[in-house]
């Protein structure tokens, strides 16, 4: 299965190259594409089982087949369905793959710590006091997480 993961992962990265090749600076960082190159190198050895996998090689065929052109970018349908396949297959790798961006528990964890301080400060009589708690509590939370998932190498 390794082989044959690893003939389509280097077909699709010249396939993205490609369709990139035209790109400046600023659609590359659009279109995301050296995430979507990293996280064909990572599937290989975190995915969840084989059919977990098929699944993601159906939904990352489909993605690269949608990488808009660069006057593709500017027409808003093209645009907008790109980015709807590209979001949907990010919730698919970090919901069944348990994969992450780097920042990412710290940007879930940070907002929920301040509405957590936010009634603590109330409590204490000083909203003031409990926005930066809130935040300090929840920068420590995400901050942890995420280097867990780094340990495990499961950031993308």
């Amino acid at each position: 299965m390794e082989t044959i993961y690893t003939h389509w992962k280097e077909m699709l990265i010249n396939m993205i190259d490609e369709k990139t090749a035209t790109y400046n600076q600023e659609l590359h960082k659009k279109a995301e594409t050296d995430y979507l190159k990293r996280l064909l190198e990572k599937m290989a050895t975190h995915a969840a089982s084989p059919e977990t996998l098929v699944t993601f090689q159906e939904e990352m065929n489909v993605l690269v087949e949608a990488i808009p052109t660069v006057a593709g970018f500017k027409d808003k349908e093209i645009r907008r369905d790109f980015i709807k396949k590209k979001s949907k297959l990010k919730n698919t790798v970090i919901t069944k793959h348990k994969l992450v961006n780097k920042g990412y528990y710290v940007s879930i964890w940070m907002p929920l710590g301040i509405a957590l301080g936010m009634p603590w400060g109330v409590v204490f009589g000083n909203i003031a006091l409990g926005l930066p708690i809130g935040l300090a509590v929840g920068l420590a939370i995400g901050s942890s997480l995420d280097a867990k998932a780094k340990k495990e190498g499961r950031v993308v």
